[in-house]
């Protein structure tokens, strides 16, 4: 996702923010407890596609209205 693809209003910009950084919490816990290591590989993948998609969200907040998400 590019971040010109993304045009949100402020609040959504937050809770997007907010769930994927939830989401990936919960992601990190079950990559931690799981003794599957084919089960910890898809969670990582899952954790790294967050961390492109929480990158392309900031970067498309801070492009929009010069905000900059936590």
């Amino acid at each position: 996702m590019s971040a010109k693809g993304l045009n949100l209003i402020i609040s959504e910009y937050h809770i997007i923010n907010e769930a994927l950084k939830h989401y990936e919490k919960h992601l990190e816990k079950l990559s931690s407890m799981t003794t599957d290591e084919d089960q910890e590989l898809i969670y990582d993948e899952k954790l790294q596609d967050i961390e492109g998609l929480l990158n392309s969200i900031k970067m498309s907040a801070k492009n929009h209205y010069g905000l900059d998400l936590e």
